[in-house]
């Protein structure tokens, strides 16, 4: 995660981006980040203070880190795998069995792209062994990128909404802080 501060521009590279999401794992912490446009205050607010609940979904080499942050969003998802990640930059977990990971959270304005909010929580031990799990499956695993996007593409087809999704996820748990 950029050092860089709410209010800053989020990338040096960009300054507008397609409203979204983005989860990756790196310096010691899960991170995600939303691409929102324009959050108004109430949805800023939220993102920092209220409770938020993370999933994970697997599906082939596909997996889904879902999230769900109270009177902000419903359930959504980004869909992941190791293999997306430039290989200079892939990191894996390691947390010890019986410790929580990290995921630091930044809220960012997809038409400015300026930082809008940033939080940290701590996963559950059984997320955080769970996506250390899937990330070292995913990068033992050979990568075909056309695989991969069609079992996102299935994954979709199949659960149309967040809500579903988040009721087939093999994991869901609240995130702490």
């Amino acid at each position: 995660m950029s050092t860089r501060q709410v209010g800053e521009i989020y990338s040096p590279e960009h300054t507008r981006y397609d409203e979204g999401a983005r989860y990756l794992y790196s310096d010691g912490a899960h991170e995600l980040v939303l691409f929102w446009n324009a959050p108004t205050p109430a949805e800023v607010e939220g993102f920092r203070q209220q409770p938020m609940e993370v999933g994970l979904f697997s599906h082939g080499p596909a997996a889904f880190l879902l999230y769900k942050i109270a009177t902000v969003c419903e359930w959504s998802d980004v869909a992941f795998n190791l293999h997306m990640v430039p290989e200079a930059q892939r990191q894996l977990p390691d947390e010890p069995p019986g410790e929580r990971a990290r995921l630091r959270l930044v809220l960012v304005d997809a038409e400015s792209g300026l930082i809008r909010a940033k939080r940290i929580v701590s996963l559950d031990k059984v997320m955080t062994q769970a996506l250390k799990m899937t990330l070292r499956a995913q990068a033992a695993g050979a990568f075909n990128r056309v695989i991969y996007e069609a079992a996102v593409q299935q994954v979709y087809a199949r659960y149309p909404d967040g809500d579903a999704l988040a009721a087939v996820a093999e994991v869901v748990e609240p995130a702490l802080g």
